[in-house]
């Protein structure tokens, strides 16, 4: 069962399994979130994760909710009222990221020019997880 918390450890993440989703995110909206030029998340059906503790959350664009640490500030999940049955996790907060392989890149029309990731996964001008 893949574990994780936050940089404080007030914050932690259990798992059931393995993740349906493991994508490389290069949308402003991500970038900005994580302060990061891409973002590698892992989504799991909420009913094979858990959150302990008490993250803190707000709406980063219509619909999309993300939570973070309230004391150290980092970034735990993000949801989306289109997909109510999933829970999506930076890979950066498990205590074995490794185990997480990204399997495809969704924005890739947004990422930045200077920003390169060398494999053959799949790329998506836009979103590759149907809302």
């Amino acid at each position: 069962m893949p574990d994780g918390r936050c940089r404080c450890k007030r914050i932690r993440i259990e798992t059931e399994g393995d993740p349906e989703e493991v994508i490389y995110c290069h949308c402003r909206d991500c970038r900005r979130s994580s302060g990061a030029p891409v973002s590698l998340f892992c989504g799991y059906r909420r009913e094979r994760a858990w959150v302990y503790g008490e993250p803190a959350a707000y709406e980063s664009s219509p619909g999309v909710y993300r939570s973070f640490c309230a004391t150290c500030g980092s970034p735990i999940s993000y949801g989306d009222e289109r997909l109510p049955q999933m829970v999506y996790f930076p890979i950066g907060v498990f205590d074995e990221p490794e185990r997480f392989p990204p399997r495809v890149h969704e924005w890739t029309s947004r990422r930045l020019p200077f920003f390169e990731v060398a494999d053959d996964l799949p790329r998506h001008a836009e979103g590759c997880v149907p809302r």
